[in-house]
């Protein structure tokens, strides 16, 4: 899998919390998704799969990805696992919950 990313070895965890202001990459070491949540396009990242497709990714999505064999695919940051739009940063509001 390939993505917009500010590094080229990222492994998130589906406990990573999102930044705060667009563009944060402050303690991105220990959380791997500031570095995949970077606000590119209009909410969305590209996104390249190991089936070789290819589409626009939402940045609340991100926390839905199956990114490793223990990412938690329900984890505190998707609708499955108790996140409602408020909890999210004020600049991710609006865009689409998953």
């Amino acid at each position: 899998m390939f993505l917009d990313d500010r590094w080229w070895d990222t492994r998130p965890h589906h406990l990573d919390r999102p930044p705060q202001l667009e563009g944060e990459v402050e303690s991105w070491t220990t959380n791997a998704m500031k570095m995949l949540c970077v606000l590119r396009h209009s909410g969305f990242v590209n996104g390249a799969f190991v089936d070789f497709s290819t589409r626009r990714i939402g940045l609340k999505e991100l926390w839905m990805l199956r990114w490793h064999r223990e990412y938690d695919t329900r984890g505190p940051w998707t609708k499955a696992g108790g996140a409602k739009p408020e909890d999210w940063p004020e600049w991710m509001r609006s865009f689409k919950d998953y």
